[in-house]
């Protein structure tokens, strides 16, 4: 439960109404009820309040993530040197070997470990649940976690109905009424876990009929639907042309939000079209590299760009090490441009002050909750991170005089001594809480357990099935898209 906690004596980011960013040095904040109500020095804490010393101490707002894979978890240590064509034959496909069981210590594992890194928001493409039994399983594990964000609800790749030693059958190309109607379901109950949870769509099926893809989008808003994200970029077809022509991109009298993800290798009208309509797009650039979909376009000029982790079971949760990625690729990219011409880069255009706020601010913008999330502001919601300048080497000799650069360029896990959610610790003491399922209290041990026996299982089955036809059927795909 939230309660009105006191931090004291910290050095507190803030933004301004222009994203620039300033740190208040022997600051205070008072939570009250899950929110922030006062933000200033030299404030007198209120009787009955718990006060957290800060000093030596920076508080920074929570991360946004978002586009993330959260169910994804057993999936962590063998698919690490895949190529795209593995990913999609084999890692993506795997959801097909997840029992409903599997999936909630999957989903918790994947909420937890983005919440042990600081994200404290996430826009979860849920694109790994073969039934509304799995899908349930996947939001109670996102409600028991203490994350906050958008459960965005998709039916797997291929839709497969029966992988084994002798066959590979996909399922029929149409989206599944089962499907829709528990959309519908879920999304009329409102915000979950006392709103921390809210319902969207994740959604790549834009090779369908117009007509069906148009349906999707109409039954979702009118069942309450506020987010609607979609991979885009190489594989298959134009996602940008399509929301065009099908007339799908937001309107005023339509209240919801859509974010894309990737968009590498749009062509330029393509990118002229999310350009114009500042459709938020969400750039992971780790995930991008290991999937061959080329250079990131997080700082891409006229792009209205945000910052996801996406495959933590290909990279780190770690939202400052998609953060560190993107500006090392970027710089890259810059040098090897110049070196065609035999020229080398005297100065950087992206600083981590830019890529923090791609991280934090500008991703609660992209998914249109900017005045709850996202930086540190009275009335908004107390997601807030306490990182020591004391915890380690690296971070605490850079910590002082450049806390933005510290925990962009230096920080870790291990540097983050508190995480609240709506002013509720989910990590304290540098130690992640633990979580309450169905009465029961369940420390990281016991998840940890768990995930094994969940990873021992799901690897059993895939031994049954047969990598090779999988990898035809995603060849020929490919071939015709």
């Amino acid at each position: 439960m939230s309660q009105s906690i006191f931090l004291q004596n910290g050095s507190v980011i803030v933004h301004d109404e222009h994203d620039h960013i300033h740190v208040l040095d022997n600051c205070d904040i008072l939570i009250s009820d899950g929110i922030i109500t006062r933000v200033g020095s030299d404030l007198c804490p209120p009787t009955d309040v718990e006060v957290l010393d800060c000093s030596n101490k920076i508080i920074s707002p929570g991360f946004v993530n978002t586009h993330h894979h959260l169910w994804q978890t057993q999936l962590k240590g063998y698919g690490v040197d895949h190529c795209w064509l593995e990913y999609f034959s084999d890692d993506l496909l795997q959801s097909f070997n997840y029992s409903p069981e599997d999936t909630y210590w999957g989903q918790l594992g994947g909420c937890l470990e983005a919440l042990d890194a600081g994200t404290t928001f996430v826009l979860d493409h849920c694109h790994g649940f073969r039934t509304p039994e799995h899908a349930e399983k996947a939001i109670a594990a996102f409600a028991d976690s203490g994350i906050r964000g958008v459960f965005a609800y998709g039916e797997t790749f291929l839709n497969l109905t029966k992988w084994d030693a002798e066959s590979c059958i996909p399922g029929a190309p149409a989206i599944s009424e089962t499907y829709m109607r528990h959309v519908e379901y879920l999304a009329q109950k409102g915000p979950l876990a006392d709103g921390r949870v809210t319902i969207g769509i994740g959604f790549d099926g834009y090779h369908l009929p117009q007509q069906e893809v148009k349906k999707l989008f109409g039954r979702a808003i009118k069942a309450g639907v506020k987010l609607i994200t979609s991979h885009c970029g190489n594989f298959g077809p134009s996602v940008p042309k399509l929301l065009e022509e099908f007339s799908l991109f937001p309107l005023a009298e339509y209240d919801y939000t859509l974010v894309l993800s990737h968009g590498n290798y749009l062509d330029k009208k393509d990118l002229e079209v999310v350009s114009q309509r500042q459709i938020p797009l969400a750039c992971t650039p780790a995930t991008e590299a290991q999937g061959s979909m080329g250079w990131h376009l997080l700082f891409e000029p006229g792009l209205n760009t945000t910052l996801g982790a996406d495959c933590h079971f290909l990279n780190s949760s770690s939202l400052m090490q998609s953060a560190r990625n993107a500006l090392l690729f970027s710089r890259l990219q810059h040098t090897l441009h110049l070196k065609s011409s035999g020229l080398k880069p005297v100065k950087f255009d992206q600083s981590h002050h830019d890529v923090f706020n791609k991280a934090t601010i500008q991703g609660a913008r992209a998914v249109g909750m900017q005045d709850q999330i996202g930086s540190i502001q009275v009335g908004k919601r107390a997601d807030i991170l306490v990182f020591s300048r004391t915890s380690s080497l690296a971070f605490g000799a850079s910590a002082r005089e450049r806390p933005i650069e510290a925990i962009v360029a230096y920080s870790e896990p291990r540097d983050i001594e508190a995480v609240l959610v709506g002013g509720t610790f989910r990590k304290r003491g540098g130690t992640l809480a633990p979580i309450f399922r169905n009465g029961e209290v369940i420390g990281f041990e016991s998840i940890l357990l768990q995930l094994q026996r969940s990873q021992d299982a799901i690897r059993q089955k895939r031994k049954e099935c047969n990598l090779g036809l999988s990898r035809d059927l995603v060849s020929k795909i490919v071939d015709m898209s």
